[in-house]
């Protein structure tokens, strides 16, 4: 009996075991679920890192990368070369021994824009501005016959060639040193194509002051002819400016003309220009001709007397060749105030003293005029003495 209850005991005590396991088992229902998902996310990355290592291994590094330009012709251009001007000296091999290579890449898309097709080249797939090429050891290669004569012909003069997609490319046959790395001949020639120079022209005060120091070095040189040019031409840029027929008016009295410095004043007038010295020349044409009311009419009194003399002085005379000898005398004894060493204004002013009948007053105006006459001439010296004999 004894063996009997002891092996009913064992059995209720595994039983009571199972149940405990099971009770266990079903309070954690959801430990096989977070298991499976964590056997998906490592497997998932498991997959990711092969991808990528194996994407990886496709694309070439950048520091192996090169840009292989052809020989450069004998003579530099005269223009700078543009990116699309730069020719690819690559040409397409067939192998015709040994298994296809793998690692030829295809034609990657460059940043910079992709130079324009030849007329000669067929439609297809636009080239790129380089051909990148692999510096490892690549495959053997033996060129046919015709691709030989066709990079012979194309190497004084290398036009762009069509790249397809798939193909191998590699450099044409040439001299070590034909062939040259140039790493930064895009960005160069792009910077080089878009400068441009953008004249300006010359602004009228500028012309003006260009012709006027023409106008003064003919005329230093002795070119009458030429500086009458210069200042004809400045005359049309600036109408108004009195300088210009007063420069015009003394080279044509230079050459001999006075008839032409009087035409150029007078266009001065027309003009509308009112100047002392314009005013002075046409008078001085005038007295010259002995046009005394047209010489009083050229000179009005409406400049300073101080800054022009000789101004009031031809003035004051007109007046006395007029017989308004009064008015005269007033010019004249304000320019001998003014001017007492010159002996003309005293001799001006006796004369019409004279006249007025005050030969005191115009004896001294002679003397005066004796003392200061160093400028005057010997006929008006003698003609100042033989009047103070008359006016003693």
């Amino acid at each position: 009996m004894s063996v009997i209850n002891k092996m009913l005991r064992d059995l209720d005590q595994r039983n009571q075991n199972a149940a405990n396991v099971n009770q266990v088992i079903a309070r954690r229902p959801g430990q096989p679920l977070w298991l499976t998902v964590l056997l998906l996310l490592t497997f998932g990355l498991l997959c990711f890192a092969i991808y990528a290592v194996l994407s990886r291994s496709a694309v070439m590094p950048l520091a192996t990368l090169t840009t292989v330009v052809p020989e450069p012709a004998a003579q530099l251009p005269a223009e700078p070369t543009t990116p699309a001007d730069i020719a690819i000296a690559a040409h397409s091999l067939k192998p015709t021994e040994g298994p296809e290579p793998t690692d030829s890449l295809e034609p990657k898309n460059s940043p910079e824009p992709t130079p324009t097709e030849s007329p000669a080249s067929t439609p297809g797939p636009a080239p790129t501005q380089s051909t990148i090429v692999k510096t490892g050891p690549a495959p053997e290669q033996t060129a046919t016959s015709e691709d030989t004569a066709a990079a012979s012909a194309a190497q004084p003069q290398p036009q762009p060639q069509q790249i397809k997609p798939g193909e191998v490319t590699a450099q044409v046959d040439a001299p070590p040193q034909a062939a040259a790395v140039v790493q930064a001949a895009a960005p160069t020639a792009k910077t080089a194509s878009s400068l441009s120079v953008t004249s300006r022209e010359p602004t009228a005060a500028q012309s003006q002051a260009k012709l006027r120091q023409q106008a003064m070095a003919a005329a230093q040189a002795g070119q009458g002819q030429q500086a009458l040019r210069y200042w004809q031409q400045l005359q049309q840029l600036a109408p108004q400016d009195a300088l210009v027929y007063l420069a015009q008016a003394r080279l044509w009295l230079q050459l001999g003309q006075p008839q032409q410095a009087e035409a150029s004043l007078l266009q001065a007038k027309a003009q509308g220009i009112m100047d002392v010295d314009i005013q002075l020349m046409l008078a001085q044409a005038a007295a010259s001709r002995q046009q005394w009311l047209q010489v009083e009419a050229l000179l009005p009194a409406g400049f300073a007397v101080p800054l022009h003399p000789d101004y009031y002085g031809l003035k004051a005379t007109a007046l006395q060749q007029l017989g308004q000898h009064q008015q005269a005398f007033d010019w004249f004894a304000e320019l001998s105030a003014l001017q007492p060493q010159l002996g003309k204004w005293w001799l001006g002013g006796a004369v019409s003293l004279e006249a007025l009948e005050r030969p005191a007053e115009a004896h001294q105006y002679y003397l005066n005029a004796l003392q200061w006459g160093d400028s005057l001439s010997v006929q008006s010296k003698t003609y100042i003495q033989q009047r103070l004999v008359a006016t003693e």
